[in-house]
């Protein structure tokens, strides 16, 4: 596939994910010579309304982002393929990266003062996603949508949030009742199809977990049906405690907002 060009416009590079109906792939901009990302969606039997709806989200949702941490909108459009069928592509910016996942993998750990700043990164991000109106929740906050640019040393990368495919513009006042997200990382309320703005903490607490601890969270025991990360991690009691209140199953125990989960992180000693 590589050289071909969609749109007239974009030559393809390399291909990235490919899922059932819809492929993730790197390209160039003939016009601007920039590195790219095209999403392609093929619109044919196979197709399910919930995966329409939800490149829809991703398009509405990227055409209103501004911020540096994310992948912003560039182009749309729609292709006649030689089956007959059709695809939607959406071309975002590409973000230059290496994923926390793929450091996982090869048994990176990180310290809490490393968890602490990645921490600090990704909630400076999601406090602003969840300060538009209407908010912006990205449902899948998981270790691989996590970038580090240009990598390793963590604590001088620059961090970004990327694929909102599963991302939901909540109008205020409304939860949402789409399940969506990978599980360990999903918190209780999204797993019963339920979302607010505070799951997207639940799943960074998660992702912090696993970073810190090398297991997934579906590995780890639950006490008081909170995931038991303390036995696995060596932190501080504050730490631990700031880390607990963003796996709280309970909402009246979760950190309420992610403001105010940043606040309470840069106050711990």
């Amino acid at each position: 596939m590589g050289g071909q060009i969609l749109g007239d416009r974009y030559e393809v590079e390399y291909q990235l994910g490919k899922k059932s109906g819809r492929w993730t792939l790197q390209a160039r901009d003939l016009q601007t010579q920039e590195s790219v990302i095209l999403k392609v969606l093929f619109l044919d039997e196979n197709l399910r309304a919930t995966d329409l709806k939800l490149f829809t989200r991703e398009i509405e949702a990227l055409k209103v982002l501004r911020h540096p941490a994310t992948p912003c909108y560039l182009d749309y459009f729609e292709t006649q393929l030689p089956s007959g069928d059709k695809a939607l592509t959406l071309v975002q910016s590409f973000v230059d990266g290496r994923s926390l996942r793929s450091y996982l993998i090869e048994g990176l750990r990180l310290t809490q003062a490393q968890a602490h700043y990645l921490a600090q990164k990704v909630l400076t991000i999601l406090a602003s996603l969840h300060r538009q109106s209407p908010p912006i929740i990205h449902r899948d906050i998981r270790p691989s949508n996590i970038l580090l640019n240009p990598g390793l040393p963590l604590e001088s990368a620059s961090i970004f949030l990327v694929d909102f495919g599963s991302v939901k513009s909540l109008t205020p006042g409304t939860t949402a009742f789409t399940v969506v997200g990978m599980d360990g990382y999903v918190s209780p309320e999204q797993a019963s199809g339920r979302v607010l703005a505070v799951s997207d903490l639940y799943s960074l607490g998660a992702t912090l977990v696993e970073a810190l601890t090398g297991k997934s969270p579906s590995q780890l025991q639950t006490k008081g049906l909170r995931i038991d990360f303390e036995p696995h991690a060596d932190l501080s009691p504050e730490f631990s405690q700031w880390l607990k209140g963003m796996l709280a199953p309970s909402l009246d125990h979760r950190w309420p907002s992610a403001e105010q989960a940043l606040a309470a992180l840069n106050g711990l000693p």
